[in-house]
């Protein structure tokens, strides 16, 4: 079943495979640099609290960071570690810094730390370990680069490559494959650009960003965010922020018609509408408010909520940006189908 996953994320240049990893093909070529992280999911307890953990680790540079989830919190977390130790610090959405973490991380992927809260004098204890119960548990992180710049002229490209894994091994063909991929899109812009320059045309500046993170993962579905922005003139800026939700059983796409009951529900649509204007935009602002849906929108699964999204342009001018809403899921669930594949999320 997972290799059936392979060929659905090709796309997104996501695989899931178990095999052996070489890393011969991390090799660096000029204005190009490749990065390699490690994703773990990991559960256990804050002071008993029960919580996940969405960890991503870089051995190289000594860099760590991820989220957590408690029943009614989210919490990003980064940091340092060095010799297995953690010097980490939680951060809010506006990352701003609650509390300072210390502990350890061990070989085997045990997270063991203490949670300082000053401002409040408290301090907690955090317990993980690697959450081997799940179908994919496990990722290989590649993050390729490559960066130029020409008198006034700035060429910037960055794409994650994401492999999964029911172990730490990754074949080593599959993750070359990937970076070739890669390779070839890189250099396709690249080329442009440069075409560009040679045709006399100065200050011109491409800046391509495909970003893909773990958003969720249960024992039914693995959920991606994409993020990416393009900028390749003045008046040629495009930005997006996309969950895609699969079935680890089927394999399918599942979209938000395989969720929602029905969109036009009044109740849906007035706690839909209060939430949008909470965020600090009036009914002007957007191109027809009274006739918004959920089904004009993408949705992305968090363990304790899950969040509705309009992409710059799709309610709104590019002032407004990207909208996005928030609904627990006690709230959402008079409105789910209860033929979804996600319906055991509210039960």
């Amino acid at each position: 079943m997972l290799n059936k996953i392979v060929y659905i994320f090709i796309f997104s240049i996501i695989f899931i495979i178990s095999c052996n990893k070489n890393n011969n093909i991390l090799e660096k070529e000029k204005n190009t640099k490749i990065e390699e992280s490690k994703f773990y999911l990991l559960n256990g307890n804050i002071s008993g609290e029960k919580a996940d953990m969405y960890l991503y680790v870089n051995e190289k540079n000594k860099k760590i960071s991820g989220y957590y989830y408690t029943k009614d919190k989210k919490a990003m977390i980064t940091g340092s570690i060095n010799n297995n130790k953690l010097n980490l610090h939680e951060l809010d959405e506006n990352n701003n810094i609650h509390a300072t973490i210390s502990g350890n991380l061990s070989d085997d992927i045990a997270f063991n730390a203490e949670i300082r809260y000053d401002e409040i004098n408290e301090v907690k204890d955090m317990q993980f370990n690697l959450n081997r119960n799940l179908p994919v548990y496990y990722a290989d992180i590649v993050d390729y680069y490559k960066n130029d710049n020409i008198s006034n002229s700035i060429f910037s490209y960055h794409r994650t490559i994401l492999l999964f894994s029911k172990s730490s091994d990754i074949n080593s063909n599959d993750m070359e494959s990937s970076i070739n991929y890669v390779k070839e899109e890189c250099d396709n812009y690249y080329n442009e650009w440069k075409g560009l320059l040679y045709t006399g045309i100065s200050n011109t500046t491409y800046e391509i960003d495909n970003t893909v993170n773990v958003g969720y993962i249960d024992n039914m579905i693995i959920a991606l965010d994409n993020y990416s922005s393009m900028y390749t003139g003045e008046d040629n800026r495009t930005k997006s922020n996309i969950q895609e939700v699969f079935s680890l059983e089927s394999s399918n796409l599942i979209t938000i018609r395989d969720l929602i009951n029905d969109f036009n529900n009044e109740n849906l649509i007035s706690l839909m509408r209060d939430k949008i204007l909470k965020s600090g935009y009036t009914k002007e602002d957007y191109f027809e408010f009274n006739s918004i849906t959920l089904e004009s929108s993408s949705f992305r699964i968090l363990p304790n909520a899950i969040n509705f999204i309009w992409q710059t342009y799709d309610i709104a001018p590019y002032t407004v940006g990207i909208t996005e809403i928030s609904f627990t899921f006690d709230e959402l669930k008079p409105y789910i189908r209860e033929d979804s594949p996600l319906y055991y999320l509210f039960l």
